[in-house]
């Protein structure tokens, strides 16, 4: 659908040149009204052409800086007999899922305590031309954890404990490091930053997680996460 705000563009402006130049040389040949009217009609035709060439940038802009890719689906399944302890499978939009890696438990489930999770991710993001020509923000998953949201008080700093799982190993050139320091050089003048998600963890939840040209963001991925993030409960 987006090709036509080029294909009809391309159309127009090529329409538009012919007919320009046939009014241009019947003008020359002191054909004036079939001239002119020839040459009005492809100044039109251009005029059409300028339009939709506006349009179509307009909303290839609006297109590229709202672009949205999945990253994650995450879901969660009670143990039995453990309160606050759910099973969490993630399963990767590029194929395949994150499990423990415990080697008694591989291909099993993690398990996070807590009545809340937290997925967390390094994301490098590129200026807003950049996004425009196709550059789109990169990211690396870095944890994933449990812990209880009431987890500190109003009175004083307190101290708070979690549990989790690393998502990713440090594949020795630290590219995050190098795009902060030394972006500018080679083009990368967008942000470095972390970037993280959060939501209540209960049985049967399921979320997406999906990245945007700027950060993370979260989404229920089916009615009873839904209904746990309208109504918090």
């Amino acid at each position: 659908m987006d090709l036509i705000w080029w294909i009809l563009p391309a159309l127009s402006g090529v329409v538009g040149l012919m007919l320009t130049f046939a009014g241009l040389g019947r003008l020359f040949k002191l054909r004036v009204m079939t001239g002119a009217l020839r040459f009005l009609f492809g100044i039109g035709f251009l005029g059409i052409a300028g339009i939709g060439t506006f349009l179509g940038l307009n909303l290839q802009t609006y297109e590229r800086l709202t672009y949205e890719r999945p990253v994650a689906r995450v879901t969660f399944a009670a143990v039995s007999g453990e309160e606050n302890a759910y099973r969490v499978n993630v399963d990767l939009a590029g194929g395949g899922e994150v499990t423990c890696f415990d080697p008694g438990a591989e291909g099993e489930p993690c398990v996070l305590s807590g009545d809340e999770f937290s997925l967390g991710a390094r994301v490098i993001t590129f200026e807003p031309m950049a996004n425009m020509l196709g550059y789109d923000s990169v990211y690396r998953l870095e944890y994933m954890e449990g812990r209880m949201n009431r987890r500190y008080n109003t009175s004083s700093v307190s101290e708070a404990t979690s549990n989790g799982l690393a998502l990713s190993e440090n594949p020795g050139l630290d590219v995050f490091a190098l795009a902060r320091e030394q972006g500018e050089r080679v083009g990368v003048k967008g942000s470095q930053f972390g970037s993280a998600v959060y939501a209540p963890m209960a049985d049967g939840l399921a979320y997406d997680i999906v990245i945007t040209q700027q950060a993370l963001r979260l989404e229920p991925a089916n009615a009873a996460a839904r209904q746990q993030l309208e109504t918090g409960g």
